[in-house]
């Protein structure tokens, strides 16, 4: 079986007032027609960050209940084959459990945020409250790059450099921050996956680890406890769509195999079976091969 970690449909109401996206990133059967001639048996809706709530005169956290509204009736009326992540947004601190909390009772199977909001990352103190709660809950958090404000948006914004290079970057940096302010020290039992590989992650690895040594050692950083390279090893991260073998087993030498999670990045990426047959061709077995495409993700979702 497939389960796909990344996975877009948005809710009309989206689609109408935002920007970028249209009527290919919304509209249920076209989207289970593309997962069955991939053969893909199920997906998992997240939030892919829109202008929607400028557009709409919203406030970040209404316009996220909106979609949370659209995203749970279409799920609904899958039939089993679509779970949806809650989209909440961070911008508003004191809105984030509430928000949480509503979804859940509508049956979210955890959170998707993004990268930054507004230029404020998820290392911020006050989002601290949320993410305890989110371990309580045992519901996963899941990273998408912002679209709004990525790093370096301040100085460029390019039509093929943003979205392949700032967001990259940007999710590089959430983890980054989020692993420098020690807040899975802090949350052992917190369940976070960043989407497409985490960014450049897996190629800075090693020199992080590297580093970061070096500078404990001079008494220039603090003491985290475990090296930068261990912490990752409890992060999850998604394929996004991608077929490059030497990118996963990149992956999988970095964050381990029970910690990585086929996604397509549907519509974005519409050559699924490319990545699903990646997947195939890697050297592991093939109880690791199922793993990476469904059993990480459904032992991801249980509530412990």
């Amino acid at each position: 079986m497939v389960f796909d970690a990344h996975f877009h449909l948005l809710p009309g109401e989206v689609i109408k007032n935002a920007s970028f996206y249209n009527e290919s990133w919304g509209g249920m059967d076209g989207h289970l027609r593309a997962m069955d001639e991939a053969g893909v048996s199920r997906a998992l809706i997240s939030y892919p960050t829109t202008d929607f709530h400028v557009r709409a005169a919203m406030t970040e956290i209404a316009a996220a209940a909106a979609y949370n509204r659209g995203v749970k009736d279409i799920a609904a009326s899958s039939n089993g084959r679509l779970s949806w992540l809650a989209a909440v947004p961070l911008t508003d601190s004191g809105g984030m459990i509430s928000l949480g909390e509503e979804a859940l009772r509508g049956g979210a199977s955890g959170f998707t945020m993004p990268t930054n909001g507004g230029g404020v990352y998820p290392d911020d103190a006050g989002y601290l409250p949320f993410f305890e709660k989110a371990e309580a809950w045992g519901r996963p958090v899941f990273f998408h790059p912002t679209t709004l404000t990525p790093f370096g948006f301040e100085r460029l914004r390019h039509p093929l450099i943003t979205p392949v290079f700032q967001y990259a970057f940007d999710t590089t940096l959430c983890l980054a921050r989020i692993i420098g302010c020690g807040l899975l020290e802090k949350l052992p039992r917190l369940k976070l996956v960043f989407a497409s590989f985490a960014g450049v992650m897996p190629f800075l690895a090693g020199r992080y680890g590297r580093t970061y040594k070096m500078l404990l050692d001079r008494g220039i950083v603090k003491d985290m406890g475990e090296g930068p390279e261990e912490v990752l090893k409890k992060i999850y991260i998604d394929t996004s769509g991608s077929p490059d073998v030497r990118m996963l087993d990149l992956a999988i030498n970095v964050f381990g195999e029970g910690r990585v999670l086929w996604g397509s990045d549907f519509p974005a990426n519409r050559e699924i079976r490319a990545s699903i047959d990646a997947v195939g061709s890697l050297p592991i077995s093939g109880t690791s091969k199922a793993n990476i495409f469904s059993g990480n993700l459904e032992k991801l979702l249980l509530c412990d």
